[in-house]
């Protein structure tokens, strides 16, 4: 307004900005009218990857969207040879023009940073579409019946349905911070049962190397993509792809300039391990077997079989406080008890694949097949919300101390039960103000 001398109301620049962006990425038919030959596309270039395209019949007899899945060959062929044999399970809302939820599978690599593995569009998070999710992950990833692997996701029944049926023998953790949330709704009812396995799903078996009791991996990935969750699919899609090849080529860049060592995250955990062991004494009892004591407490260390009587070495695979007491009073090195599963070694295996680049859109093979369209909105049945519905542990921003309970006191007459606003003794004197002022008016 200021540069050009015109006068534009809201609606006009809202209109001008949905015209600029729909001939920027194209309208939403278009995007979705193309996502076969985007399946063809990532086929003839990444050989050996996964992309399933599914659709569902309308109420009038048109194709409509129903769920998509890709899976690259270099990224499911790193977590197989490099990355730990945890998988975190989530699904985040689209937040634009494009309704439906987006399901991810997330890895942990050797440095203990996150490995994104595969994702998939679809309409609505249920056990249907979790099913049809955990089915072309346990083709890709070989899972079979889930022996000799962990999962660690929210408490969605739909989900938790799904790994009952597809994976019997799995290890499946639930996030601690859904379980506290839970805990903290339904505090009565668990204070009833009183299950003592409430908390334990929170943690992994033995001889995971990790010790993680959140689900916060997944998150972090959910937190890179969410600008591009607002756009068209096919541009969200591409976002996803053009950020795991640059991640994956930089990580490779990363691990090529390592040493033959621990990783580095891995390194800055034992350092800190190592500054709290000066608070522990450690009293000899075999060739490897130590009791290391503290102010209040004792534990068992055993460096022969790498145990501890914390439990924590044998969770996280790299030590704990004890352990590193035990070593330092042998004088031996501390990285040498680290597990393989951190070592540079491995975390070249993960990122030793690659994605490989594609053509632009207009350069995509053409196919026979129906092209879909935009999946039907759902109606959910109420007013729609506008804002976001907050949990019952997040800060609601208020930060007044409730007074409920407290006697209040009143500095007048110093009688309990009121204040100074209602007592008796100050309202005549508010009275006889008033009525002089009343006379004086006159």
């Amino acid at each position: 307004m200021a540069k050009f001398g015109i006068q534009v109301s809201m609606g006009q620049c809202r209109r001008a900005k949905k015209y600029a962006l729909k001939l920027v990425e194209g309208n939403l038919v278009d995007h979705y009218g193309k996502l076969w030959s985007y399946c063809h596309e990532i086929l003839r270039t990444n050989l050996g990857s996964t992309v399933k395209l599914d659709m569902e019949d309308g109420p009038d007899g048109k194709k409509y969207f129903s769920k998509f899945y890709c899976c690259f060959q270099g990224v499911k062929q790193g977590w197989i040879e490099g990355c730990r044999r945890v998988i975190g399970l989530d699904g985040c809302f689209l937040k634009g023009v494009c309704k439906g939820e987006l399901l991810c599978d997330i890895g942990r690599d050797a440095n203990d940073k996150i490995y994104p593995i595969a994702w998939a569009v679809v309409n609505v998070e249920n056990k249907q579409n979790w099913k049809w999710f955990l089915k072309l992950l346990i083709d890709d990833l070989h899972l079979n019946l889930g022996n000799g692997f962990s999962l660690i996701s929210d408490q969605h029944k739909g989900l938790i349905e799904a790994v009952k049926e597809l994976l019997p023998y799995v290890e499946h953790r639930q996030c601690a911070r859904h379980i506290c949330q839970i805990c903290r709704r339904d505090a009565h009812q668990y204070l009833m049962e009183k299950d003592p396995k409430t908390w334990s799903r929170g943690f992994f078996q033995i001889g995971r190397c990790c010790d993680a009791v959140e689900n916060g991996f997944s998150e972090s990935f959910n937190a890179v993509i969410v600008d591009a969750r607002k756009k068209p699919i096919i541009t969200m899609l591409e976002e996803i792809r053009l950020y795991m090849m640059d991640r994956i080529y930089n990580m490779k860049l990363k691990g090529n300039q390592w040493g033959n060592d621990i990783c580095p995250e891995i390194r800055d955990k034992v350092n800190l391990l190592n500054k709290a062991q000066r608070h522990y004494q450690v009293l000899p009892s075999g060739l490897n077997q130590f009791e290391v004591k503290g102010a209040i407490d004792a534990y068992k260390v055993d460096l022969e079989r790498k145990t501890c009587s914390c439990w924590l070495w044998q969770l996280n695979g790299y030590g704990c406080a004890h352990s590193i007491a035990s070593m330092s009073f042998l004088n031996r090195d501390v990285e040498a008890y680290v597990d393989n599963m951190f070592s540079t070694t491995t975390f070249r295996k993960a990122y030793n694949y690659r994605i490989a680049p594609m053509n632009s859109s207009d350069m995509w093979p053409e196919t026979n097949y129906t092209p879909p369209l935009p999946p039907i909105n759902r109606r959910m049945p109420g007013r729609p919300t506008t804002k976001r519905k907050k949990s019952t542990t997040e800060n609601t921003g208020t930060h007044m101390v409730s007074k409920a309970g407290k006697k209040i006191k009143c500095s007048i007459c110093m009688e309990n039960g009121y204040n100074k606003a209602t007592c008796p003794q100050r309202r005549p004197q508010k009275l006889n103000v008033k009525k002089e002022k009343q006379k004086v008016k006159p």
